[in-house]
């Protein structure tokens, strides 16, 4: 299949490909044609096998909307810069995104819970109560998933993490470093995604607390039984752009649906093909990745598509944010919407 190529020119951006057409820039593209959506977020295996398999494609020819595709890491600074009419944030970064930024967001849809994982190389440590007064905690920022964790370990815990805190003490690292930081005891414990260490964690060298729980996990453990919810990747739209384009939106969740229903059925084949995506190096790691997305947790969701019940469960998460002290009491809270499916 013919994929277009588009150049950016903002910080944070890696690669932007997209859907099927002929090349033009992806602002050019939007401003020419309303049936365009466009949509930047971070590197994703059900994607990408849904352009290599040519299903995007084939789906766009039928409806006649495009999704022109920018990968970045920096998804935050491509929506605030006015270059993307979606993007995929957790739930936890919402309340900052429109406080920071002013900017009204609508959130449509879903896509990944909530990953990350709280590892450290000491197996005394089982939970944030364990850990010694002024222990640092290593995060990839202060935002991202340091917010959810810093509220989940408020509400657990009763533990403060903050920069420079007095009781757990939050400071920043590369991602790629941050396990060699708690392997060396530069510092007690960090907040990781379960693909960074998977030596690591099959050889008993790094542990995951909280008995192996995922943030997302937590939440509907201890905070909202039984909700499936905290999110890392929600599908979120400036508000304007939602209001004056929800036939896209719909298209565009019947194709996340697509990519969804192929990850549920070709997951292990999805991992072989994209292995870069799981930091897959070695039979022995892609048997370990497979086994823990079949055993312990798979981060995908089955359906893209809100309901008025997951949000108003969802939507605690904005108090639990407002509770922990990490955004403003008096933030309001952003906007979910449930859109039904495509008949």
């Amino acid at each position: 299949m013919m994929k277009a190529l588009f150049c950016a020119v903002s910080a944070g951006v890696l690669v932007a490909t997209g859907c099927s057409g002929p090349a033009e820039s992806a602002s050019s593209a939007a401003d020419s044609d309303e049936n365009v959506i466009r949509f930047t977020f971070s590197p994703d295996p059900a994607w990408d096998w849904i352009q290599d398999q040519g299903i995007l494609e084939e789906m766009e020819a039928e409806s006649g909307y495009r999704i022109l595709q920018t990968i970045t890491w920096d998804e935050f600074g491509q929506f605030v810069g006015g270059h993307a009419d979606v993007i995929s944030i957790g739930t936890y970064e919402l309340q900052n995104l429109e406080q920071e930024t002013g900017i009204k967001t609508v959130t449509f849809g879903k896509f990944n819970y909530a990953k990350d994982v709280m590892i450290t190389a000491n197996p005394e440590w089982e939970t944030a109560a364990d850990l010694p007064e002024g222990c640092k905690i290593a995060a990839e920022s202060v935002v991202g998933n340091a917010l959810i964790w810093q509220a989940l370990l408020d509400q657990i815990d009763k533990r403060e993490l903050a920069e420079n805190g007095e009781d757990l003490n939050l400071v920043t690292a590369d991602y790629q470093i941050i396990p060699s930081l708690v392997q060396e005891g530069e510092v007690c414990a960090a907040f990781a995604d379960p693909t960074q260490s998977i030596p690591e964690f099959a050889s008993g060298a790094l542990n995951i607390m909280y008995d192996g729980k995922s943030a997302s996990e937590l939440y509907g453990e201890s905070i909202a039984p039984g909700h499936r919810g905290v999110m890392s990747n929600l599908f979120v739209a400036r508000k304007d752009w939602y209001d004056t384009h929800q036939d896209e939106a719909a298209f565009f969740l019947a194709v996340w649906q697509r990519a969804l229903d192929e990850w549920a059925a070709h997951r292990e084949e999805i991992i072989d093909a994209y292995p870069e995506h799981f930091a897959v190096e070695s039979p022995d790691e892609a048997a370990w990745i497979k086994a823990y997305f079949g055993n312990t947790f798979d981060w995908f969701v089955d359906s893209p598509y809100l309901d008025q019940q997951w949000v108003d469960e969802e939507e605690g998460i904005y108090e639990l944010m407002k509770t922990a002290g990490v955004v403003n009491a008096d933030t309001a809270d952003p906007e979910m919407v449930v859109v039904s499916p495509q008949s």
